[in-house]
């Protein structure tokens, strides 16, 4: 059963991919984290090049973060074209580079892979150039700017399916932390949420600057800040390499306990409402012409196939705070 309401119509467009029934979403982020706060060019450029001869990369987007540790982690999202072509680069390449910088850095990874029924993604403008968007044809998007719309978009999640099977979540201590490959719960649900500004005009640029932003970043802090209400994991926000039309300046990635989950800071959070609020007030302000990027991906992680590592990180990275 679907959440749309009876003759609803968007009040602004939106778009999203024509995807074949068999593709699956299969995307990692590897990582190196700097304790110094500084990026090392030299060595992300050893892991570009372990990329570069990896098979089945479709490709990979560079973007990065200074953590609450202050440790800087320069991120490689790469999305790959199967599964078994991904695990296999995982378990060789980054072994490889593990023994590159060791001493001079962690490693660490985060990787799914979800079938067609179990994700959805969402752009504000056709041109959308990141992510799945670069590899498959836009088309308009029927169900959006309502609440329930996402659910709506994932087929497994209709009449509340892909419920969690994280029931209870507690901080983990450094002791009971595992530095080998961890699986990830059923039904774990990651985001990755985009925003490019960088083509806007001056106007538009400015508005998102000053109404939009503000509330976005605050969502963020509160997730950030409070894990165990949220039961969000881990969030990271973002700052992308090489900005352009299409192409996101900064981002999110979150992985919360279940859809669910997400759903109810989307739903019913005072900070995601705010953030809902702006960008609808934004998306009617500016359309037809708006230029601002605002997309994303929500794919939900089923049995067997999420996997995350930590190598030479500090305790509180990503999701070994939780999942051991």
């Amino acid at each position: 059963m679907k959440n749309r309401p009876d003759h609803f119509e968007p009040p602004y467009p939106s778009w999203e991919l024509n995807l074949p029934p068999a593709i699956w979403y299969v995307q990692c982020q590897v990582a190196l984290q700097m304790p110094s706060g500084k990026r090392d060019d030299l060595l992300f450029s050893r892991l570009a090049k372990a990329l570069s001869l990896a098979e089945g990369l479709l490709h990979y987007e560079r973007a990065g973060y200074v953590d609450p540790q202050d440790a800087y982690n320069d991120i490689a999202i790469a999305y790959w074209s199967c599964e078994d072509t991904m695990n296999k680069w995982l378990l060789k390449g980054l072994s490889e580079l593990a023994v590159i910088t060791q001493g001079k850095c962690g490693v660490w990874y985060e990787a799914l892979a979800a079938p067609r029924s179990h994700f959805e993604v969402s752009s504000s403008l056709p041109t959308a150039d990141w992510g799945l968007f670069r590899h498959f044809e836009t088309c308009t998007q029927r169900d959006h700017a309502y609440w329930g719309a996402m659910r709506d978009r994932i087929a497994a999640a209709e009449n509340n399916g892909l419920s969690s099977q994280l029931k209870k979540l507690e901080p983990l201590s450094s002791i009971d932390q595992s530095s080998e490959e961890i699986s990830l719960p059923e039904n774990i649900c990651m985001i990755r949420t985009v925003q490019g500004y960088s083509v806007t005009s001056s106007k538009e640029r400015r508005s998102y600057e000053e109404k939009l932003r503000p509330k976005y970043e605050q969502g963020v802090r509160f997730l950030d800040e409070n894990p165990m209400k949220s039961r969000c994991l881990s969030v990271r926000l973002l700052r992308d390499e090489k900005p352009m039309r299409g192409r996101p300046d900064t981002e999110t990635i979150a992985w919360f306990a279940s859809l669910v989950d997400l759903e109810n800071w989307v739903h019913h959070h005072r900070t995601h409402k705010a953030i809902y609020t702006a960008a609808q007030q934004h998306a009617v302000c500016f359309s037809p012409e708006m230029h601002l990027l605002l997309s994303h991906e929500v794919a939900v992680v089923p049995k067997g196939k999420g996997k995350a590592m930590y190598k030479n990180c500090h305790p509180d990275t990503g999701l070994m705070r939780f999942l051991g």
